[in-house]
C-alpha cells in the first residue's frame, strides 16, 4: 500500500455571497425559548470540546441573514438529516419557518464559532473561519490529536502532534 506523506494543506479562500439588506440581528422569542431549551435539555456547551464558558448559539443550516431566501422544507429536511441534539427526528411533523427555530442551532464556544488566531497568520478554528469539512475534524478526531492548529499553537506544534499520533495508523 502507497502512504502519502503527511503534508500542510494551505489554503486561500475566497467567498462571495450576497447578503441582502436585512435588520439588526436581535434576539427573538423564538431564539430565547430554544436556547432556554437547550439550556434545560443539558446541551448549552460547545458541541465541538465541550466548553461551558464564553457560548455563542450557530444558525448552521440557514444563516439568519439569508433567511428570506430560503426553502423551509428543504431547510427543516436538512436539519432533520444532520440533527446534533435530536430535535429534528423530536419535531419531524412540525414545520420550520424561522432561523430561530431549536433545529437550525448549534451551540459553540467563542473559538470555535468564530475564532481567529492573530498570533498564527490570522488562521481560525470557527465554523466561520475554515471549511465545514476541516471544521468537523476538531469534534471527531481522537482525543488529543487535532489536525487543526488549535488558538495559540503554531503550525510545528500541530505538525508534531500529527506525527506523533499517526505510528500506528500506517
Amino acid at each position: 500500500m502507497s502512504v502519502v506523506p503527511e503534508h500542510v494543506m494551505p489554503r486561500t479562500l475566497r467567498e462571495l455571497v450576497i447578503v441582502p439588506d436585512h435588520a439588526k440581528r436581535t434576539p427573538s422569542e423564538d431564539f430565547r425559548k430554544a436556547k432556554e431549551r437547550l439550556q434545560e435539555d443539558g446541551h448549552y456547551r460547545c458541541w465541538v470540546c465541550g466548553a461551558t464558558e464564553n457560548l455563542h448559539v450557530h444558525h448552521f443550516g440557514i444563516e439568519w441573514s439569508l433567511a428570506h431566501f430560503a426553502d423551509w422544507k428543504k431547510v427543516k429536511d436538512f436539519c432533520g438529516e444532520w440533527d446534533p441534539y435530536g430535535y429534528g427526528r423530536l419535531l419531524k411533523n412540525v414545520p420550520m419557518t424561522s432561523p430561530d427555530d431549536i433545529r437550525n442551532l448549534l451551540v459553540l464556544c467563542e473559538p470555535h464559532h468564530i475564532g481567529v488566531d492573530h498570533a498564527n497568520d490570522n488562521s481560525g478554528i470557527g465554523i466561520h473561519e475554515i471549511t465545514f469539512p476541516v471544521f468537523l475534524i476538531q469534534k471527531l478526531a481522537k482525543d488529543g490529536i487535532d489536525a487543526v492548529p488549535q488558538n495559540g499553537e503554531t503550525l510545528q506544534q500541530a505538525e508534531e502532534t500529527v506525527k506523533q499520533n499517526m505510528s500506528g495508523a500506517k
